[in-house]
């Protein structure tokens, strides 16, 4: 079973290749009695956005889900992103029919069927089988499309209701991108999974649409970065990146997104018994914990001592959801402090 589901993955993802957050330093709200706390992902296999609860991310087994919602009014059944905005209504990319949805916190409540609370629609390339997405600190949404090579941005009257707005600016020009993220200063980051390489834009730069020169280009050096999927920025500053075909994590410092260049990764963290066999979604927690969601169906949790050098540690709680497989994306709730949020 495994095995087939491995090859179903594989191919969405080469498919892809070939074809084709951490918001904001604003004190988040407390969330209400109806917001469900935890860890949040997306299944593809079975498509449903589901929920792990705190007390399920505390030791290693096999979980069925805490919550686990099911929409029509989006497919859901390739690679989709997931973030939230600050009243912990979740936003969720549809990539198989180029749709963006939210689901007010009222909707994410309980498992069962849920209509979307807004459902955004493409026009014109807006909407182009999206990945990654994430907030900025002005808390508008900014959506990587992975067919046209594009970074959009949906500010935040545009999100109010369901519709196809024109993005209010749009980023051309950026071969593959996988995923977006802010680092503390607000420039926007974004893996190219085809090209094999990270780039930046400055906050001056991302105000007005255009083909733009990336402020800084991290290539890779000797497969350091083979087909990067998820990227995630700690509270030290350092990035970490899903480097999906090498089965590894790994961490620039600050000094090395710092300028454009090959570094070798400051940390490459190894698969430890399949902890890593296709690693694509990252996130931190409030402890500064580094999540890996597995492509496939393996969820793992890397406390900070194990991000401080190279190896392959084990994960101190490894996760499988029951029923489910193909992800690409995680995001808490409630947003961990202290970390510019993708």
């Amino acid at each position: 079973m495994r095995s087939t589901v491995l090859n179903k993955s594989l191919a969405l993802l080469l498919a892809i290749i070939a074809g084709c957050g951490y918001d904001s330093t604003t004190p988040y709200p407390a969330p209400g009695p109806s917001v469900q706390e935890g860890l949040w992902t997306a299944s593809a296999s079975n498509p449903a956005i589901l929920r792990l609860s705190p007390d399920q991310l505390l030791t290693t087994g096999d979980r069925v889900p805490a919550t686990a919602i099911t929409t029509p009014s989006a497919a859901l059944n390739d690679l989709n992103g997931i973030a939230f905005d600050t009243d912990g209504t979740m936003w969720v990319t549809s990539q198989d029919d180029s749709t963006l949805v939210a689901f007010s916190p009222t909707a994410l409540a309980r498992s069962g069927s849920s209509n979307a609370t807004v459902v955004i629609s493409s026009t014109n390339g807006s909407l182009s089988a999206p990945t990654g997405i994430a907030f900025d600190r002005q808390h508008r949404l900014w959506v990587a499309n992975s067919h046209n090579g594009t970074i959009v941005r949906f500010d935040r009257a545009q999100l109010a209701s369901s519709g196809s707005p024109d993005p209010s600016v749009i980023i051309s020009g950026l071969g593959q991108p996988a995923a977006v993220a802010f680092d503390a200063s607000g420039s926007l980051w974004y893996s190219d999974i085809r090209r094999n390489k990270l780039a930046s834009f400055s906050e001056a730069q991302i105000a007005a649409s255009g083909f733009l020169a990336p402020q800084v280009v991290i290539s890779a050096l000797a497969a350091s970065l083979s087909n990067p999927a998820g990227i995630a920025f700690d509270a030290d500053g350092n990035l970490w990146v899903a480097s999906l075909s090498n089965q590894t994590v790994v961490g620039f410092s600050p000094a090395q997104v710092a300028t454009t260049g090959s570094p070798v990764p400051h940390v490459v963290l190894s698969s430890n018994a399949g902890s890593l066999d296709e690693p694509a979604g990252l996130a931190f927690d409030s402890d500064g914990a580094l999540w890996v969601m597995d492509g496939i169906d393996v969820l793992s949790k890397f406390p900070r001592a194990a991000l401080a050098a190279t190896g392959a540690p084990a994960p101190s709680v490894r996760l499988t959801l029951t029923s489910y497989t193909l992800f690409w994306s995680v995001a808490f709730w409630p947003k961990p402090v202290g970390l510019p949020l993708n």
